[in-house]
């Protein structure tokens, strides 16, 4: 009897034991597991939510500096001349490839993050993620926000409210596909900005209307029922992995514009009416993302001259603490010539201003070089000289606040004055 029971406490013993072991054993996999996940993809939460700051101290002190260095876009303006210390797959964009660019932003910047000082490797500040994961990353040294692949990775504006899209505003971004798979990206390679109804939360659902580009040779703007459109063919080959594209949408009420770097895409006026929201998904491979932008409004700069003496323009873009002009300019700038050659009467001061960060007088000379710089290039697509004035005002003349991403935004202008 008392073997049969030292047997009996021996089995039992064998019995909670293991069970106990494996279980703890599976328990420290899984926070294995959990801070190796969170330190690739750092893991989805809600906005608004603290995270796990013993695990996020793990991923911080494990995270590898996953920088890519396959290429990008380097945008030198009227100058065909390259950075020798450019790779060689670099892209280089001149204002020639948009000679007949047509976007023009709206005149009033309602998001425009400023991703400069987030950390890497974390959640986005500006953006909530509605589905897959998103984190910021450096990349070619500056700030982008990185949506994970093969997740349906989806992110939009933190926004005070969920209604903020006006009838007319634009929209633009920088955007590359991660791409490693050669010839096959350009069959599976879907991207949307999709618009959505307010209270719309089915981020796996048929949105209100869309912008898709489809593959690397077709696009599709409007509701679940419109047919796709063929891209240029030159469009087509230069749509590739690891390069930099622009993308940039004009609603107003019914009416859509589309285009993709130098080429408007796809043109409708049938849009669904009552979009209050958007956001951009990824599909199958990894999204960088940059320069986001979304704006309200547009209205009519003649009729600004006539009743205000001036129009405002944001659309007139810079490199960063230089004054040579970006290609996406060309719309706003286009608009401008065209303005000018139609009224001959018409001749302007080009002011330029600056926001409020930096020297004062770094800031002053600044705003001045890139009013000169805006002169000149209306001068070489045929502005007499003599209509022209340059003058830069630097950070004293702001017309919003310089207290967050926006207002800085805003402030950062060129003014058109009539003399």
């Amino acid at each position: 009897m008392k073997k049969f029971f030292l047997a009996l406490s021996f089995s039992l013993f064998v019995c909670c034991f293991i069970p106990f072991k494996n279980a703890n054993g599976q328990f420290l996999k899984k926070i294995k597991n959990e801070v190796k996940n969170r330190a690739e993809n750092n893991i989805i939460h809600k906005a608004g939510n603290a995270t796990d700051r013993a695990i996020d101290n793990t991923v911080n002190s494990t995270t590898n500096d996953k920088t890519q260095k396959e290429g990008t876009t380097a945008v030198n303006a009227g100058n065909p001349k390259t950075d020798d210390n450019l790779s060689k797959n670099t892209v280089v964009t001149k204002t020639a490839d948009y000679k007949n660019y047509d976007f023009v932003p709206g005149d009033k910047i309602i998001f425009e993050p400023d991703l400069s000082t987030e950390p890497d490797a974390e959640l986005p500040a500006r953006f909530i993620i509605k589905k897959g994961n998103s984190e910021i990353q450096t990349f070619e040294g500056e700030k982008i926000l990185h949506l994970q692949k093969d997740g349906q990775t989806t992110v939009a504006p933190l926004m005070s409210s969920e209604n903020y899209l006006p009838e007319q505003f634009t929209l633009e971004f920088d955007m590359m596909y991660e791409n490693d798979e050669g010839a096959y990206f350009r069959y599976v390679s879907d991207f949307n900005v999709n618009f959505r109804q307010r209270g719309d939360e089915n981020y796996s659902g048929y949105p209100l209307y869309r912008f898709k580009i489809d593959g690397t040779s077709r696009a599709v703007f409007g509701d679940r029922n419109t047919s796709s459109v063929s891209f240029p063919d030159d469009l087509t080959k230069s749509i590739v992995g690891n390069t930099w594209h622009h993308i940039a949408i004009y609603v107003r009420k019914n009416i859509g514009k589309a285009y993709i770097d130098g080429y408007r895409v796809v043109a409708t006026n049938t849009l669904p009416v009552g979009a209050a929201k958007v956001d951009i998904k990824a599909d199958r491979y990894g999204i960088k993302i940059k320069n986001v932008r979304l704006a309200a409004g547009g209205d009519d700069k003649y009729n600004k001259i006539v009743t205000d003496g001036k129009f405002i323009t944001h659309g007139i873009l810079f490199d960063v603490n230089k004054s040579s002009i970006k290609p996406e300019s060309m719309g706003a700038l286009n608009e401008i010539t065209k303005l000018m050659k139609e009224h001959a009467d018409l001749k302007f001061e080009i002011d330029g201003h600056t926001d409020s960060d930096g020297n004062d007088d770094a800031n002053m000379k600044l705003s001045q070089s890139r009013a000169d710089a805006v002169k000149a290039q209306l001068v070489k697509m045929g502005i007499d000289e003599s209509r022209l004035t340059a003058k830069g005002f630097g950070e004293t003349k702001p017309i919003d606040k310089n207290d967050n991403a926006e207002g800085k935004a805003n402030n950062r202008r060129v003014e058109f004055v009539k003399i």
